[in-house]
Formats: structure tokens, C-alpha cells, sequence
């Protein structure tokens, strides 16, 4: 089943007397219901942009994004903020948890925002929480936790109101290899326990090596694809070879990440 599609994405910026650079051109993808897909490609090879598109941060200059059957590239207003708010899950490179909660408050927000009975949000962040061995820090605020337990966190509150995708920027930028590790299992986990789909942009040969798929972009376009096999080893051996013929990525043997 076809969760989102990208169709013909083009993004411009400038133009009317500024010089126009075009960070995206004609670029088409598609992701499957369960599909865990990195995006990967040098600084300014429009992966950041295609992420903006896809979590209608931004809207494209020509093209379209469908996610579960519908366009939302031309929502507007109230039906934007509301699809975005229950179909999309975002994780941050920064973890973005509001200080003034604990954990489990940070967690349960988006059930919160959509007034979900108290009951069913205790059961599903007693559940959730069991699930990702968070649960012993629910009643901490995030400045007395570690980065990694923190993005743990925002993987939680990312994935506790079911959304159709999840999209992840550069999650493990911030942590240290055990906790980029953990968070990436984290991720995995979320993958195959709950079938959730995900799509991540990262530098980060290590991470990437996590997905079962990566879409390679270069100058706005699709460069190549490559599928993991039986052997995550292997698939980082791969990524890095095209990285290599891209010019650009994290070398880092994995031998070296824990």
C-alpha cells in the first residue's frame, strides 16, 4: 500500500531579479506502508528541501505531494495545520521537547492537542514507553535525562498518535555513538513491532545503515537507489561506495560505532 508520494517535485528559490536556484528538479518517489527509507546526498543536494516538501513545511513550485491518497502540497490553513498535526510525525536533530514538561507530558502532547480521553493517553504512554525502556523516566523533565534517552523521547511522541509517517532530520546529529545506536534500534523496533513507516534524512552512513532502503539525491534529482540485503554490514559497505562516488558522507568504519 502507497503511503506518500512525491510526484514531479520541482522547488526554485529566487528569481525576479535574484539569481533562481533551483534545489529540486522533476524529482518523483514513492514509500510503502512499513518502509523504513533514508535519504542521503551532499551539502546542497536538495534532501533537506525534498523533507520540507514532504512535511508540508514548504510547498514545491511545481509537483505534488499525495499522502494516503490525498494532495497536501496545495492544503492550505486549518486542514494543513490539522493533517500535519495528526498524519505526520516529525523527529528533530534537536530533540525539540519543551523543558516545562516531563517526559511523559512531552510524550502525550499530540494526544493532548487532540483531546484524546485521559485514560486511553495513560494506557497508550505506559504502553509505548514499556516498548522503547523508557518508562523509568516518564516523571523527568528532559534537562535531567540523557541526549539519548531525550531523542528516545521525541521518537515516542513522534509515533504515539499513529501517524501515517514518520519523517526524521538528521536524528542522530547530536549523539554520541551508544546513543545514536540505541536511538536507530529505537527506530527499528517502531518499524517492525508496529509496522510504522519512516523516512530519515541523514549524513550519516552509520544511520542509514538501519533502513531498508536508501534513495540516494544529487543536484535535485534521484542519483540511485539501493536496497538493504540480508547483511546490514554489507548495505554500510554499500552506501558507502556510492557516498564515495557522490562525494560526500561520514566514512566512519562500523567497526568503529559501537
Amino acid at each position: 500500500m502507497l503511503v506518500l508520494e512525491a510526484k514531479g517535485l520541482t522547488k526554485v528559490y529566487g528569481g525576479r531579479g535574484k539569481v533562481a536556484t533551483r534545489a529540486l528538479n522533476n524529482l518523483s518517489l514513492q514509500v510503502e506502508k512499513g518502509e523504513f527509507v533514508g535519504i542521503m546526498g551532499p551539502s546542497g543536494s536538495g534532501k533537506t528541501t525534498l523533507l520540507n516538501l514532504l512535511a508540508t513545511i514548504d510547498a514545491p513550485t511545481s509537483g505534488a505531494v499525495v499522502i494516503e491518497g490525498k494532495e497536501v502540497s496545495h492544503m492550505r490553513g486549518e486542514e494543513l495545520a490539522l493533517f500535519r498535526r495528526r498524519r505526520l510525525g516529525f523527529i528533530f536533530q534537536d530533540y525539540n521537547l519543551l523543558d516545562s514538561l516531563t517526559i511523559g507530558e512531552n510524550i502525550a502532547l499530540p494526544l493532548v492537542l487532540d483531546r484524546v480521553p485521559v485514560k486511553a493517553i495513560k494506557e497508550r504512554l505506559r504502553t509505548l514507553a514499556g516498548q522503547l525502556g523508557i518508562l523509568d523516566i516518564l516523571e523527568k523533565y528532559p534537562y535531567e535525562v540523557s541526549g539519548g534517552q531525550q531523542q528516545r523521547a521525541a521518537a515516542a511522541r513522534a509515533i504515539i498518535h499513529e501517524p501515517a509517517v514518520i519523517l526524521a532530520d538528521e536524528p542522530t546529529g547530536n549523539l554520541d555513538s551508544r546513543s545514536a545506536r540505541d536511538l536507530m534500534e529505537t527506530l527499528v523496533l517502531l518499524n517492525n513491532l508496529a509496522g510504522v513507516t519512516i523516512v530519515m534524512v541523514t549524513h550519516d552512513a552509520f544511520a542509514a545503515s538501519f533502513c531498508s532502503r536508501i534513495q540516494f539525491i544529487r543536484d535535485g534529482q534521484i542519483y540511485t537507489e539501493i536496497r538493504k540485503g540480508a547483511s546490514r554490514e554489507a548495505f554500510f559497505q554499500q552506501i558507502l561506495d556510492v557516498l564515495s562516488l557522490m562525494g560526500g558522507g561520514r566514512n566512519e568504519p562500523l567497526a568503529n560505532r559501537g
